[in-house]
């Protein structure tokens, strides 16, 4: 009977709320009284009724589902291609569990379900970024089959692989640029679609892709080679195509490579230069070009003649095969026209041929006048300079062009045999004496050294003192006691090197050379001798 009540009771309530709804007209208001009256009436006679007793059985209670019973699952490595499956410890409301999914970062999925929808398994339409950390969440408030609502997210998360990447080279260099004939290299770090390999270049190149002799499964490495040779000094950008896909149809990761090929060769300059009338006959001869040079082309292009007569002789390279070198097998002679040419046939590192022959004629120098020494040969008196030994410096220099000119210095210091020898006497040069040999030996004298490197080389000295050729040498002496003793001593061991060719004897007579800077000092009971030879 109370519940009955309670229902009866129930009916002013309602009527009454929709009295106010609508009391603003007085049709309104005349409808709420009617209903007040309608349920009073309704009360007195549920009042004096006296009905049969009611049974009946509460409602049951809608619990959450156990929020225990779910864990975020993680894993890592995952193929980008891979589905997701999501278990749950009930039947789910498929419905509901798709309406309350999300995916972070973003992507487009499809849901599929056992047949229990006990689990779900979400797929990307098209596929996962690789490297990627996601997570798939179910909201809380999905339902399970019977209504139960989850009481908490649940989630998994998941890292894809890491993406697969290309490299893309130059297979053939020719130093930081690319020759013109070179293909294009693309190196991946692992497997992928061979369908959607494309590599797009620009400017435009027709050209085929092949695997590379490297490639393996792995590692796969394909070449794009060219149709035809590459425009030289052109800046060419080669990408891989957007649509290439790794086997998980995921996209590959690739930096374009930008690289200019190199620019056809031309000549800078002979050495020596064209017109020169005073070349020593014993210069080297020199070619430089604006791109490192093939040197076997390069070689047999270039010709050095006297007269009619080509010059043998020996090659080398400087400079990053930008110079070519020829030491001609013997000297040039005095007073002789020489021709250089350089001719078409000459290619560079990087496949080009030379933009055009290229020829030069010089004159060496006459046979020059013998010159008087600087003091006498033999042991007394000023010089250059006024050094305490420049006397000393007097009497070596006599020493070294007896044995140059062809004779033998003694053991008592005497000149056996002088003459003989084409080749001119060294003279004294003031400025190399004075600012670069003395104060050497100045040096090692006093700090007992023996060294041809304290504070830089002998090319740092002179080039410091403003001789800044690089056709130099450099001998040193380190010996003690009397200072013609000590020079004498030590020209005699130069002169014996001549059996095997030791490089002070190989200084000493080197035509190359026309003068040197002398230098002896003595410092507590040290000797030290500085010849420094050079040609301008």
């Amino acid at each position: 009977m109370r519940n009955v009540l309670v229902a009866a009771l129930a009916v002013p309530v309602i009527a009454i709320v929709v009295a106010r709804s609508v009391g603003q007209r007085p049709a309104a208001r005349r409808l709420s009284v009617m209903v007040a009256v309608l349920a009073i009436g309704a009360i007195g006679a549920f009042a004096s009724a006296n009905p049969e007793p009611a049974t009946g059985a509460l409602p049951s209670r809608v619990e959450p589902l156990d929020p225990t019973a779910f864990t975020t699952e993680i894993q890592t490595s995952e193929s980008p291609s891979a589905p997701v499956s999501i278990s749950f410890p009930e039947a789910m409301n498929a419905a509901s569990v798709e309406q309350m999914l999300r995916i972070t970062p973003s992507t487009n999925v499809e849901v599929s379900w056992d047949a229990t929808t006990t689990s779900a398994t979400v797929t990307p339409l098209a596929a996962w970024q690789p490297g990627t950390y996601y997570t798939v969440t179910v909201l809380a408030g999905a339902l399970d089959a019977s209504g139960r609502p989850i009481e908490r997210r649940i989630r998994a998360a998941f890292l894809t692989r890491p993406p697969i990447t290309a490299t893309v080279t130059a297979a053939d260099l020719a130093g930081d640029e690319a020759k013109i004939a070179t293909a294009f290299r693309v190196a991946l770090s692992g497997p992928i679609d061979e369908s959607t390999l494309d590599v797009t270049i620009s400017p435009a190149v027709e050209g085929a892709i092949l695997p590379d002799p490297e490639s393996t499964a792995l590692a796969p490495v394909y070449d794009f080679e060219p149709t035809e040779p590459l425009a030289p000094d052109t800046e060419y950008t080669v990408r891989l195509a957007q649509t290439v896909r790794d086997l998980d149809a995921a996209e590959v990761v690739a930096t374009p490579l930008t690289i200019r090929t190199a620019a056809a060769p031309s000549l800078v300059r002979f050495r020596p230069r064209h017109g020169f009338t005073d070349v020593a006959w014993s210069q080297d001869l020199s070619v430089r070009f604006t791109e490192p040079m093939d040197h076997a082309s390069t070689e047999a292009a270039w010709s050095a003649t006297q007269g009619t007569t080509a010059l043998t002789g020996a090659f080398s390279w400087a400079e990053s095969d930008t110079v070519l070198v020829f030491d001609p097998a013997s000297n040039l002679g005095y007073a002789q026209k020489v021709t250089l040419k350089v001719d078409v046939g000459a290619i560079s590192q990087a496949g080009l041929p030379i933009q055009g022959a290229s020829s030069i004629t010089f004159t060496t120098a006459s046979k020059p006048v013998p010159r008087a020494p600087s003091s006498s040969g033999g042991g007394g008196g000023g010089s250059i300079g006024g050094s305490t030994w420049a006397a000393v410096e007097s009497y070596y220099l006599g020493l070294m062009n007896c044995t140059r000119t062809g004779g033998w210095v003694t053991s008592g210091g005497d000149c056996s045999s002088p003459g003989g020898r084409d080749v001119a006497a060294l003279w004294q040069d003031p400025g190399i004496t004075a600012s670069v040999a003395r104060p050497y030996a100045m040096k090692l004298a006093v700090n007992n050294l023996c060294t041809h490197f304290s504070g830089g080389n002998p090319g740092d000295r002179l080039r410091a003192a403003g001789y800044t050729s690089y056709t130099w040498a450099e001998n040193l002496g380190c010996r003690s006691g009397d200072p013609y003793s000590a020079v004498l001593g030590t020209h005699l061991f130069y002169q014996s090197e001549v059996s095997y060719s030791g490089g002070h004897y190989v200084n000493l007579m080197n035509a190359k050379y026309d003068r040197v800077g002398l230098g002896v000092w003595a410092s507590g009971g040290r000797v030290r001798l500085v010849v420094d030879f050079y040609h301008p």
